[in-house]
């Protein structure tokens, strides 16, 4: 009687087992949870890389309008620059323009001595240089970096040489410099504080060598 049961509950767990081998019931959720992982990757990847080209594109244009606003005039204020800044930052919206800052300087050489570069006047917004390669920008004082052709090599021109910076922050993958996804550490991917994104646009003024700046005299 009881090889009788053995033999029965035998036959039966080899019947289970080659059904179980046999049926396809569940591999499409197999094959979903090994595709959405991917998936999901796939889609955060690309909505933060058409932010971030979209932002970058936003960060040139206020670098190039700016730029141009400024070439027009003869004289210059920091009030007629806020009043600039006021419209710059409609150029970022929807994002947000308190991470935007800028340095306008207007360069100049001499005839007496073209290959020397001085910073005629200058305006921070952010109270902050843009350019990190230039962080002690002072006027009177020497400008470098700048490209050997943008100036006149006679002498007795100026440029407008405008850097922007935007620290961007990604909207998925990215909310403080603690943020994890899966246990790892999201700025190790986009740096402790965000992606900073710059742009330098070099523009001649329109009507004359030099800018006047608060009043003062022009400085070619």
């Amino acid at each position: 009687m009881l090889g009788s049961i053995v033999t029965k509950s035998t036959a039966l767990a080899a019947t289970f087992a080659r059904r179980l081998c046999r049926s396809n019931d569940g591999i499409a959720a197999v094959e979903f949870g090994f595709v959405v992982p991917i998936m999901l990757c796939m889609f955060i990847g690309v909505v933060e890389l058409s932010q971030a080209i979209t932002v970058d594109r936003r960060v040139s244009h206020v670098a190039s309008s700016t730029a141009d606003l400024v070439a027009r005039q003869k004289t210059m204020t920091d009030t007629m620059l806020n009043d600039y800044m006021t419209i710059i930052d409609q150029l970022m919206l929807p994002y947000s323009d308190t991470p935007l800052k800028m340095t306008i300087s207007n360069v100049y050489n001499t005839t007496a001595a073209p290959t020397v570069h001085r910073v005629c006047w200058v305006y921070h917004r952010n109270g902050t240089t843009a350019n990190g390669a230039n962080t002690t920008i002072t006027a009177g004082g020497n400008y470098t970096g700048l490209p050997t052709d943008v100036l006149d090599a006679t002498g007795g021109k100026s440029v407008l040489v405008v850097e922007v910076a935007y620290l961007y922050q990604p909207v998925l993958l990215f909310s403080g410099s603690n943020t994890k996804v899966q246990g790892t550490q999201v700025s190790s991917f986009v740096g402790a504080a965000g992606i900073n994104m710059t742009e330098k646009f070099y523009l001649a003024p329109r009507l004359s060598n030099s800018i006047q700046y608060n009043g003062a005299a022009a400085c070619v």
